[in-house]
């Protein structure tokens, strides 16, 4: 790290005594510069913005009001075109979780050290330069939707207002918006990375920023891929999980040196596979 700054609060309370009115909630966001042992020279930003959305009363505006606070993370490299570098927002699924698991354990330019699966190794666990980071080839910004992580609504607004589809999308749009404006980012190639339900998440903010903000993007990377929840949720009178999940079963039995049941992949998983399936289910 080389250098370090940050955005601080406004607002804060006199010398010497309390104010009757809490200070308005303000960006909150410190940035350090780093070199990674793989040779990416970047900087990092990380902290809570506010969302804001306007109030009216009786017809009457109350303005802009802040109505909750998001934590994220953002690398951008150095010394790049931002027209021609593309930016990749990223987060996880749950719906619950912060983007902790993308960021510190796949995308991000450090990683935990846990070990794999045949070689794990003990807590706790160090930090490494992660040689793979997708910052090598776009800037990252990784998000934690309200609840999650550090990410809270504002004292005395209703944190259930986010956790419908709905409101997860328009506040987690309302996120890269933001972001996109404030760092003049509108011309970069964009991307989501969802994981999980993060990938619902993605195809549903594809479509609302498209259509509230005009916002096109470029791509999306679909981890974990669920579009249809119901696709894997086994209950009664419910048989499609039992057919999707079945080339996995499968793979993992090849893998393991099963391969007789290859064979029954091809054959129970193509179009005859659903009513045979269906009568046992």
């Amino acid at each position: 790290m080389s250098t370090a700054g940050n955005t601080p609060r406004n607002g804060s309370a006199a010398d010497g005594g309390d104010t009757a009115t809490p200070p308005e909630p303000t960006d909150d966001l410190v940035t350090t510069t780093h070199e990674s042992t793989a040779g990416l020279s970047y900087t990092a930003t990380t902290g809570r913005i506010v969302l804001r959305r306007e109030v009216l009363t009786d017809g009457a505006t109350d303005g802009h009001l802040p109505k909750a606070e998001v934590f994220l993370t953002a690398y951008t490299l150095n010394d790049t075109d931002p027209a021609t570098r593309p930016v990749t927002f990223a987060f996880n699924g749950g719906p619950g979780s912060s983007s902790v698991w993308l960021h510190m354990g796949l995308l991000g330019p450090r990683r935990v050290l846990s070990g794999d699966v045949d070689e794990r190794v003990p807590p706790p666990y160090g930090l490494v330069d992660n040689t793979e980071t997708l910052l090598a080839h776009s800037d990252l910004v990784f998000i934690d939707p309200v609840s999650t992580g550090y990410s809270r609504a504002i004292k005395g607004e209703k944190p259930g207002d986010y956790h419908g589809f709905t409101g997860d999308i328009e506040s987690v749009g309302e996120v890269i918006r933001l972001w996109t404006s404030r760092n003049g980012r509108w011309m970069s190639p964009k991307f989501l990375a969802g994981e999980s339900y993060g990938t619902l998440r993605a195809a549903g903010l594809a479509n609302h920023l498209q259509d509230r903000h005009g916002m096109y993007l470029n791509g999306l990377l679909l981890i974990s891929s669920v579009l249809d929840l119901g696709s894997i949720d086994f209950t009664e009178g419910n048989e499609v999980p039992y057919v999707l999940y079945l080339p996995t079963y499968a793979a993992v039995a090849h893998y393991h040196g099963l391969q007789l049941l290859r064979l029954h992949t091809f054959l129970l998983a193509s179009s005859k596979a659903t009513p045979v399936l269906c009568r046992h289910a």
